[in-house]
């Protein structure tokens, strides 16, 4: 075999202790090794040059990148660096909690209220489903040291909202917005559930009351109760969140037994501790209190529950039937009204206070009214009941029917009260079923008032006087009808008494108030 003689001859000095044949090439020569790039001479072929050209220029290049390397990773280095710094002191500003457990989350940090600005958050809510929870917490965080200024608007999707709500959200009068930390501003709207806009120029929506409730919470200070993810543990965390998603959904829900499941689980809770969480009144007592309260479960509620609501609703001072009288929450439904009062003069007595007055009737007002009629009646005081095992402990005695009563309102808003015996198993579904009447339920504490003019516990077909303007659909047990029992009996206006009339009587102050009731058999 041939071998092509190269262009150079190898220094002769040089001992080639043995030839190799290099891939690609076509001739015989010593190790690269053993030779510096510089007594390479150019090839006529070229692959020999070629070869080390690629050698000297990747060795170039890899040099390059780890000067490169080394300079990323210094970086780096110094990134870290600033980042440790960062760290340790943003937490040696915070005082370590005394029991080790104690969660410190991202959101509880530190409240974003600045002194010298307002902080707005604005709420867009159902006048049918009050965010009562909103009123309790302003007063809390008012509380707080944080002054909390409060106005509310109407939407064009809501025609009229009762003034007895709208006082709980309003201030009256407004003060000076300027001279506040916090803003709410709630616009009754018509919508699925309450949403809060934190920033209207990034239109940044919170969905939502739990979730609303846990934004607001953040604002307290991060030693209070009512911020609740800064000083409660991970475990009261979670149970604090537990809370407020499920056993309030299952409250809120239109299934007769979630809700009544849900309030035996609150009784249960309230039976071993005074407050749902850490024995100490928290932001899940604010928020289970308002879920409740929009449903009207708490007539008629467990004794722990009802025993903890009053508590609560103390705490709020939320007194819707005699709230801000100065706002004359009566005066926009008296002027709606004028024409039924006018019309109803024929059947009512000139002297009675239901045509007379714009001020919803009371226990002596009714008992005035009654004789008016020539109706005679029996009384009975007692101690104030709440539920119907309480009534029956206190009028054992007293002849007649004893009825329980119900302000209810279905899914198009409409308004009813049912007043059957006491000892009758009313179902919402099967009376629903019965009249044709949609997702029959529990009607506002808020509304009840500003129909009948009474407060949850004191509901009565009596209070059918203070219905005006006939919203009012009357659902009655036709056992109430029957002229064998001596008398009928309902709170009169007050659960701290019970009064009976006979059942033609009954029927003859029906008349008088305008009143044709839906006979229901039980």
């Amino acid at each position: 075999m041939s071998v092509a003689t190269p262009m150079y001859e190898l220094p002769k000095q040089v001992k080639m202790p043995s030839a190799v044949q290099l891939p690609g090439c076509m001739y015989k020569m010593e190790p690269l090794n053993r030779f510096s790039s510089k007594d390479l001479a150019p090839s006529y072929y070229g692959s020999t040059c070629a070869s080390a050209a690629l050698i000297q220029g990747s060795s170039a290049d890899v040099a390059a990148l780890e000067v490169r390397q080394e300079t990323v990773l210094q970086r780096l280095r110094d990134l870290k660096l600033q980042l440790d710094k960062l760290q340790s002191s943003k937490f040696s500003s915070l005082s370590p909690s005394k029991n080790s457990s104690t969660a410190i989350g991202a959101a509880a940090q530190s409240s974003p209220l600045k002194t010298g600005t307002v902080h707005d958050l604005v709420i867009s809510a159902n006048p049918n489903r009050p965010p009562y929870f909103l009123v309790l917490l302003r007063k809390l965080l008012k509380d707080a040291g944080y002054p909390v200024y409060s106005v509310d608007h109407l939407h064009s999707s809501v025609h009229h909202v009762d003034e007895s709500i709208r006082g709980c959200f309003s201030d009256k009068p407004l003060g000076d917005r300027n001279k506040h930390n916090l803003a709410f501003t709630v616009h009754w709207k018509d919508v699925e559930a309450p949403n809060l806009m934190v920033n209207p120029l990034r239109q940044t929506v919170i969905s939502g009351e739990a979730n609303i409730t846990r934004y607001v919470s953040r604002l307290f200070p991060l030693s209070s109760s009512y911020n609740y993810e800064a000083t409660g543990t991970f475990s009261s965390i979670a149970e604090t969140d537990n809370l407020l998603d499920q056993l309030a959904a299952q409250a809120a829900s239109k299934n007769n037994k979630e809700r009544q499941g849900a309030l035996r689980q609150l009784n249960g809770r309230l039976g071993k501790t005074s407050w749902l969480v850490n024995n100490e009144c928290g932001i899940a007592d604010v928020f289970l209190w308002s879920v409740l309260k929009q449903g009207g479960l708490n007539v008629g509620a467990p004794a722990n529950v009802d025993k903890w609501y009053k508590k609560v609703d103390a705490m709020a001072k939320l007194e819707i039937n005699m709230l801000n009288s100065q706002n004359d929450p009566h005066s926009k439904s008296s002027s709606q009204s004028n024409t039924p009062v006018q019309t109803q003069k024929k059947s009512v007595n000139k002297e009675s206070p239901a045509s007379c007055k714009n001020e919803f009737v009371d226990r002596n007002g009714l008992e005035k009214y009654l004789k008016s009629l020539s109706i005679s009646y029996q009384v009975q005081d007692h101690e104030e009941v709440f539920t119907v095992d309480a009534l029956m402990r206190n009028v054992r005695e007293m002849p007649g029917l004893h009825m329980k009563n119900l302000f209810l309102k279905d899914k198009k808003k409409n308004l009813y009260l049912l007043s059957a015996r006491h000892n009758t198993e009313v179902k919402l579904n099967e009376i629903g079923k019965q009249l044709g009447i949609k997702d029959l339920r529990f009607g506002d504490e808020a509304i009840l008032y500003s129909t009948l003019g009474v407060k949850q516990g004191c509901v009565t077909a009596f209070a059918l006087l203070n219905d005006h303007s006939h919203q009012v659909k009357f659902l009655l047990d036709s056992e109430a009808f029957n002229d064998c029992h001596p008398f009928v009996n309902f709170h009169p206006m007050s659960n701290a008494a019970t009064l009976g009339v006979a059942p033609k009587d009954l029927k003859k102050f029906l008349n008088a108030t305008g009143h044709e009731p839906s006979l229901l058999t039980f």
